[in-house]
């Protein structure tokens, strides 16, 4: 059937159901003249302007959702611009050219002989190996929105698939990351496999596709089809299966040849949908709802995003704090500091209402200020502090990332074609910019690490005597320095219990001021203009508010522990027997030394590797983010990549994915304070804001809120001390052991031939990696 068809066939059955003749109808449309002129329209809708459309179906009382449904109906908004994209990358290249050396040099170094094969040499470049393929040539865009927003039925015209559930109501139940065809790993026969977020311990990333160790996450594979049971809720509106994180689903629509789409639960901003499920069974507090936490878990996917927001209520009802919240979760951060609006557009969905993109702009302007001045609370502080050298939007920024969308009317069509393209090219090349700088960081750090292995080598030409006394006076002088540096070591960690106190005392004051009767006053007026709205979005402000302040001061705590860490366990290394002062005579940039440590042995990674097998990290949690975020100059060994795993850490993170794990997340704090206020009945005196401002204090006021607010910080530093002393026995246990192989080494003899040709080895394989 037809689409004129289809709306002719709504149109009439509309009318019959309300009990209207076509001459009726004709006189309660002011834009319809006549009898006849129904008649002409029930047989040719597509025909008419929308306008005469919608007053039709006002005066026949249809079903307005089902009319806009109709309307938007397409097969794809793509058109003939596929946006195929059959030219690789330069970047893209590199890296494959790169991959494939490393390869070879892994083969060529399995064949040196068992005594002098660099074994750890093998593991890093195996390492390396894994992170490059991982590297994804195509960006994510996500589309992020309320419910009944449109998102899906977006996402399906793009594709011109009708993959991504859709319906009446909320539907999507879990993230869903539509993928191209020829990006299926091996090993992956089927359309659709569905993970959950966690197991033993361990956390799901997108990485694990690459190097195959996701069986253990998968829930289910199948068709398209299995969507409607794992990725959507029922009738009754209920999760059949809660525990689903994300479902990938291959396919070969053109669109997904540049870039990959994420379709993303939407009740993260509608009370209705805050449930009981993750609260503790003891506690008086409602927590995040599943939605909430798989939403929050799955942002930091995105390299782009577009965020869809009903005409109808665009940019209203607590959507700018849903929106700051994307925006600030880890990975989120602007790709391009100096232009970080360039991968957001915000579609006014829905759009029959909007005669063209001037009339649209008045609404923008409009919405776009009261959104700056929202953004200037919930998120503008927290890009300051993440990203350095950004340039903050205006209001005008923000209105020019607006536009109307409706799948219908082919001149928003062509405007969303034209930004799509600029966003996704635009995405791309600020991507391709990080994953150079990464691949010269990883080259940078294998040739340092082979510098130290041809060191190494050249050591094992001297005498057994001579090299048996340089072991052991280097291991009297370690025994002797080590203990003046474990006394710092346990400075730091009795530092960690005046951390702990410093930072619940800072939120005791950030309490204090929400209980604050005059400081809430203050808060109310800067945000809101009306009491409707403030009852509405009083809970939500302040819940980001307490989030925003939350970071801060468990950001500035941890960096503060990290950085004093990562310096002693540089001052440990040098002291270790054995130790290649390689990196004090390179070319890499001071600030970057203190990254890479090619030595003999691997402190970072001996220190980390101890944390194997722990589920709660604290504060350590945050020092191993900023090593493995650090662009690739750094690459783990051994134990250390499980740890990595288990935080749910990929290799190329880009932020801090550490405050989500601490505690449960300030997001359980906010949803806390949220419930607490929620069910308020606000007495409304003239002074509407002084009245809101006492019933918000006296709510918050609840000691048992703070309570459980002090109980988690307390954990997070808990967990932090007893992370540290096991990682801190582990690296003295890894010491040992490596001081013990160097004795037996230094009783060996090498065959000087065998030797040579290792170092021919090594070198060649410098050069090709250069």
């Amino acid at each position: 059937m037809s689409h004129s068809k289809i709306m002719a066939d709504f149109l009439v059955k509309s009318r019959k159901r309300a009990g209207l003749s076509q001459l009726e109808v004709s006189k309660r449309c002011p834009l319809i003249g006549s009898q006849k002129m129904v008649s002409r329209l029930e047989n040719g809708p597509l025909e008419f302007p929308l306008e005469i459309l919608l007053s039709y179906v006002l005066a026949t009382g249809a079903n307005r959702k089902e009319f806009s449904d109709l309307i938007l109906y397409t097969d794809s908004i793509q058109g003939s611009n596929d946006m195929d994209n059959n030219v690789m990358t330069k970047v893209q290249i590199e890296i494959n050219d790169l991959v494939s050396a490393l390869n070879k040099s892994v083969t060529q170094l399995c064949e040196l002989p068992d005594d002098i094969r660099p074994n750890e040499l093998i593991e890093k470049f195996d390492l390396a190996i894994r992170d490059l393929s991982s590297r994804s040539d195509t960006p994510i865009l996500a589309v992020m929105g309320p419910s009944d927003s449109g998102k899906s039925h977006l996402i399906n015209k793009l594709m011109g698939k009708d993959l991504a559930p859709e319906g009446y109501q909320p539907m999507t139940a879990a993230s869903t990351l539509f993928v191209h065809s020829d990006q299926r790993p091996l090993g992956i026969d089927e359309d659709v496999v569905v993970f959950k977020y966690e197991s033993s311990g361990k956390k799901f990333n997108l990485d694990m596709l690459v190097s195959g160790s996701y069986d253990e996450f998968v829930i289910a594979k199948g068709k398209p089809e299995i969507l409607e049971v794992y990725g959507a809720r029922d009738e009754n509106d209920n999760i059949l299966y809660p525990e689903t994180y994300i479902a990938v689903v291959y396919t070969d629509s053109p669109v997904l040849k540049r870039v990959s789409l994420l379709d993303t639960p939407g009740q993260l901003i509608d009370p209705d949908f805050i449930r009981k499920e993750q609260a503790d069974e003891d506690s008086e507090f409602q927590f995040d709802s599943i939605d909430v936490r798989k939403a929050y878990e799955a942002m930091g996917l995105a390299d782009a995003i577009l965020f869809t927001s009903s005409i109808s209520k665009f940019l209203r009802d607590g959507e700018p704090a849903f929106f700051a919240n994307i925006l600030r979760a880890p990975g989120n951060v602007p790709l391009d500091p100096k232009n970080p609006l360039n991968n957001i557009t915000i579609l006014a969905t829905a759009a029959f209402t909007v005669k063209d993109t001037d009339d649209f702009k008045k609404a923008a302007i409009r919405a776009s200020n009261n959104f700056n001045k929202e953004m200037t609370h919930y998120l503008y502080d927290d890009w300051s502090e993440s990203c350095e050298g950004i340039t903050l939007p205006t209001a005008n920024d923000w209105a020019e990332r607006m536009m109307p969308f409706l799948s219908e009317n082919q001149n928003f069509v062509d405007a969303f074609n034209e930004r799509f393209e600029a966003l996704v090219t635009d995405t791309q090349k600020n991507i391709n910019l990080r994953r150079q700088k990464r691949v010269s960081l990883i080259k940078k750090q294998l040739t340092l690490q082979l510098d130290a292995e041809i060191e190494k080598l050249n050591n094992k030409r001297r005498d057994n005597a001579e090299r048996l006394k340089e072991v052991t006076e280097q291991d009297a002088r370690f025994r002797r320095d080590v203990n003046g540096l474990l006394v710092k070591f346990n400075r730091l960690k009795e530092s960690i219990s005046v951390l702990k106190s410093e930072s619940i005392d800072e939120m005791n004051d950030v309490f204090d001021n929400l209980k604050n009767a005059e400081f809430l006053y203050d808060f109310i007026n800067e945000r809101f203009d009306n009491k409707d709205s403030a009852k509405k979005e009083i809970s939500g402000a302040i819940g980001s508010y307490l989030e925003s302040k939350t970071r801060r001061i468990f950001k500035s705590k941890s960096k503060k522990f990290a950085d004093e860490l990562d310096l002693m366990l540089m001052e440990y290394a040098k002291i270790v027997p054995g130790y290649l002062p390689i990196m004090e005579h390179s070319d890499v940039p001071q600030k970057g030394k203190m990254h890479i440590d090619a030595s003999s042995f691997d402190t970072r990674s001996a220190f980390i590797g101890g944390l194997s097998g722990l589920t709660a990290f604290g504060a350590m949690s945050f020092y191993v983010s900023t090593i493995a975020s650090n662009l690739g100059a750094y690459i783990l060994i051994g134990q250390a990549s499980g740890v990595l795993a288990t935080l749910g850490i990929t290799s190329s993170a880009s932020t801090l994915p550490w405050l989500v794990g601490a505690t449960g997340g300030p997001v359980v704090w906010g949803i806390a304070i949220a419930a607490a206020i929620a069910y308020l009945v606000f007495r409304i005196f003239s002074d509407w804001r002084k009245s809101l401002s006492k019933s918000v204090s006296k709510a918050i006021s609840n000691d048992k809120l703070f309570d459980k607010i002090e109980d988690d910080i307390s954990k997070y530093w808990d967990e932090t001390s007893i992370a540290f002393d096991i990682a801190l026995q582990a690296l003295i246990t890894e010491t040992d052991l490596y001081i013990k192989t160097l004795y037996e080494d230094a009783s060996k003899s090498y065959d000087g031939q065998e030797i040579n040709n290792a170092i021919d080895c090594l070198s060649t394989i410098k050069t090709i990696i250069i």
